[in-house]
């Protein structure tokens, strides 16, 4: 089964150190092979070119071409150069694409820097309207405090830098703020109470993390619900996942492991599991009061 790895959006964040092999979905197409291709066939309209045209042109086929443009088939770098020469793209994102091409046509692992690794699960979680999570070991990145995070980060990665902290904690801020915006990303999601009750950084940071959660519980946007220890057995005991509802392509559900993130686009089983976990869940309003109750105990 494909797979994409790279270092962990959320409940680690993603280390700041990580041998990353970057694969998605089905049959060949990986995560940069689809960010490319998108990009690839954006610039194309733009330039007013058709795809046979411009496979005309390489001496290509169409069928060829239309791979390329949806991330079944990754192109050579001078294939990539040809295009963006034809489409008039010089400069800074040229070099980017580049630079992408060249990495997505790896098939093995290699050194991927911190800022490229956060940016891969951005730029795709940046394309969702809506995000559906289920979390057992952390809040969820979308709703960390500043000090929360910090602390999720340093123990995912002792070795981290204090620089390397500051970047993901401010990456992270940054897709927050996604939630305010005037046409804001929709959450949905579901915490296991375990992962409320863990006193991350002690009880000063938990409190104003708990403080966070009721305040942007209280968004329009923002579903939040607290699967209680009373639940019992559930059907993500296997662990936390993420479904990213795109705007311009397939939905992705990803998950994490130590080895790195997992992206797949069969996401309906874990529709169906999260379907699950919100009926076993608190409604929305036991789950806020439930959490503000949590806040009181951390004194």
């Amino acid at each position: 089964m494909a797979t994409l790895r790279s270092p962990a959006p959320d409940v680690g964040s993603r280390p700041v150190s990580e041998r990353a092999a970057v694969r998605v979905g089905t049959g060949d197409a990986i995560l940069r092979g689809r960010e490319l291709g998108a990009r690839l066939r954006e610039l194309r309209a733009a330039a007013g070119l058709t795809g046979e045209e411009v496979a005309g042109r390489m001496g290509r086929a169409h069928s060829t071409l239309s791979r390329w443009e949806n991330g079944g088939l990754i192109p050579r770098v001078p294939d990539v150069a040809f295009m963006l020469d034809l489409y008039g793209m010089q400069g800074a994102e040229r070099e980017t694409l580049l630079r992408c091409a060249q990495g997505a046509r790896e098939r093995e692992d290699w050194e991927v820097d911190v800022s490229v690794a956060v940016a891969d699960y951005a730029r795709m979680e940046r394309r969702a309207w809506k995000v559906e999570t289920f979390y057992n070991g952390a809040v969820p990145g979308l709703l960390q405090t500043p000090d929360y995070a910090r602390e999720i980060l340093r123990a995912w990665d002792p070795a981290a830098t204090a620089q390397q902290i500051e970047r993901g904690v401010g990456v992270r801020l940054a897709r927050q703020r996604r939630l305010a915006d005037e046409d804001p990303l929709q959450l949905s999601a579901v915490i296991a109470e375990g992962a409320l009750r863990v006193a991350v950084g002690g009880a000063t940071v938990m409190r104003a993390q708990l403080k966070r959660i009721v305040d942007v519980a209280a968004q329009p946007n923002v579903e939040l619900r607290v699967l209680p220890f009373a639940a019992g057995a559930h059907g993500g005991m296997t662990g936390t996942f993420t479904i990213l509802r795109l705007r311009d392509d397939h939905d992705v559900v990803t998950f994490e492991t130590r080895g790195g993130d997992v992206y797949y686009e069969d996401v309906e089983p874990f529709a169906q599991a999260l379907r699950r976990l919100t009926a076993a869940a608190l409604p929305q309003r036991k789950s806020v009061a439930m959490i503000a109750a949590m806040r009181r105990d951390f004194s």
